[in-house]
Formats: C-alpha cells, sequence, structure tokens
C-alpha cells in the first residue's frame, strides 16, 4: 500500500454554512480554511501535502479517495525543491548508511524493485491440480479477483507479494483470474499480498495469508468506493517516517530522517510500500513500532 488519504474524524459544520473561496470553504466553526481537493488530481494533492510539511488541514475529498493510493505523476524536486543537490548523489549515500545497519533478514542477491512474474502459460483454472512448485524452485500462488454482490470480473488488478528484499507482482486477467510466482524461500508462515484495482472505482486491500493457505485457489471480493464527498482534518498515511517507524531501502534498515530528506526532495524517484501497524507483524515482533515503509530506488 502506497500513500494513502485518511479523514479520521469528519466536520460537523454543514458545508452549506460555510463561505465560498476561490480554492475551498471558510469555516466560522473553527475559523479555518477548508481546502477543496475533490477536483484536484494525485500530484496537485500531494503538493499541497509537501508543502505543508505532512501536517493536518481542513480539506474536502470524494470518499471514493479516502484510503486509495496516491499516484503522482510529476517530479516534486522540479517544482518545491530548485536545489542542485543531484538524486545520483543522495541515492548514493542513503545506500551507503542502509549497508551499515543490519539487513533484514542477512542477504547476499542483487536487490532489485517490483518483478512482474506472472505466467500466462499456466492460466489457473477452478479445477486445477494444486502445486507449490513449478519444478524450479517456486511457489505458484493462485487466485481470482471479483467484485462483491456480483461475483462478476473487476477492473484488471495488481497483486503484490510484498518482502523487504523485492516486490513479486501479477494481474488479473479478463476473467479476474491471477498466477503468480514466488521463490519458495521467500514463502514464510505468514504473508503479505496487496490487491491494487485500477481506476477509483473499487478499493484496493492488504491481506495476511499463511503458507498453507497460500496453496489454495482464493477469491477476492473488490468493494465500491463511496463517490460522495466528505470533509474534516485530512492527513496522510505513508508520506512520511518517525521515530516510531522501520524503514526499508532495498531490504536494509535505514534511518527514518534521512529517508524522509530524500523522499521529499525526490518523491518519483522512490518505490514506496507503506505496511499499516495491522500488518507489520509479518515483517517485524517489534511492539514499538507502529508502521513499515518497504522502499526501492526506481
Amino acid at each position: 500500500m502506497k500513500p494513502f488519504l485518511k479523514i479520521e474524524k469528519p466536520c460537523e459544520e454543514s458545508l452549506e454554512k460555510m463561505h465560498d473561496l476561490p480554492d475551498g470553504k471558510f469555516c466560522d466553526l473553527c475559523s479555518k480554511k477548508v481546502l477543496d481537493l475533490s477536483e484536484l488530481n494525485d500530484s496537485e494533492i500531494l503538493s499541497i501535502i509537501l508543502q505543508n510539511k505532512g501536517e493536518q488541514f481542513c480539506g474536502i475529498v470524494f470518499k471514493r479517495s479516502l484510503n486509495l493510493v496516491l499516484q503522482p505523476e510529476i517530479s516534486f524536486s522540479h517544482n518545491h525543491h530548485p536545489r542542485k543537490t543531484s538524486f545520483t548523489k543522495i541515492a548514493a549515500g542513503l545506500a551507503l548508511t542502509a549497508s551499515m545497519i543490519n539487513s533484514y533478514p542477512a542477504q547476499t542477491k542483487v536487490v532489485t524493485k517490483t518483478e512482474f512474474v506472472s505466467s500466462p502459460s499456466k492460466t489457473p483454472k477452478e479445477n486445477q491440480k494444486k502445486e507449490d512448485k513449478t519444478g524450479d524452485g517456486n511457489m505458484i500462488i493462485s487466485g481470482k479477483v471479483l467484485i462483491k454482490g456480483t461475483n462478476k470480473p473487476g477492473p484488471e488488478t495488481t497483486i503484490h507479494f510484498i518482502t523487504p528484499q523485492k516486490v513479486y507482482s501479477a494481474k488479473t486477467d479478463a476473467k479476474g483470474f491471477y498466477n503468480l510466482e514466488v521463490p519458495q524461500e521467500c514463502v514464510k508462515a505468514e504473508n503479505l499480498l496487496e490487491f491494487s484495482p485500477e481506476g477509483y472505482h473499487y478499493a484496493g486491500k492488504l491481506m495476511i495469508f499463511k503458507k498453507e493457505d497460500l496453496l489454495k485457489k482464493n477469491t477476492l471480493y473488490l468493494s465500491e468506493n463511496d463517490e460522495r464527498k466528505q470533509y474534516g482534518d485530512v492527513s496522510v498515511e505513508g508520506l512520511f517516517a518517525n521515530e516510531k517507524s522501520l524503514v526499508f531501502l532495498g531490504g536494509k534498515k535505514l534511518d527514518y530522517k534521512m529517508f524522509n530528506k530524500s523522499f521529499s526532495l525526490f518523491y518519483n524517484k522512490y518505490e514506496v510500500y507503506y505496511i499499516p501497524k495491522a500488518f507489520i507483524k509479518v515483517f517485524t515482533t517489534d511492539e514499538n513500532i507502529n508502521d513499515l515503509f518497504i522502499t526501492f530506488v526506481k
């Protein structure tokens, strides 16, 4: 899961009682400006968030935009940080620092970012014999993604098998089936998968699967996002780490302050998977950790 918007407590004042402004409303109840984000794209929303240094602000959004991954299309380093520092130098410094901290787990393989490893020639069928290996040391994870209530295939959905060293991915076909191969050695007692449908109409999901459940043909049902508007204190999760965050860069632990500095300068150079507290047990047993950032340099 990548950075997403959230409103923990919606505002109680009605929009009709607020004063119109060119870019939103003004609320007399709390004497605050309420920014209208409902017509902005992800890049424009993230621009506002970065200018506000990740702090909460009052905003109006479509409910469907809440808890939905933000996917910017521009380089924030060009628009908000006109500095001469090159990303290559920053990345090299991060890699050196990360290499000086214990890796998770210790490994000598070359680290790469997301890899699509679906197998079109092995299209899964509902009566297909259960297999856990392909003969080359890989496990096949297969299933289907349908729309809740209709049992029909939904939009193309990307399935991510997330590890600190690499994210393995596959896409659903026209009938909703997916077939994903991952190295047997990456499969643990518990594993984290992310289901990310295309577009804004359906909500994505993070799910923990036990190893034995990955051998089954699992069916995931997508729920529709709400098209109504909601307003209140807008915050973003998964954008900046803090002292209770655990950050991995290419499988190695990284200081959160160093990551935040580079991330704010070169947002579009990173591939980030944000893991909320409810799912971090797959990667750590430390009760003091509130969230996890699994990151890669593109």
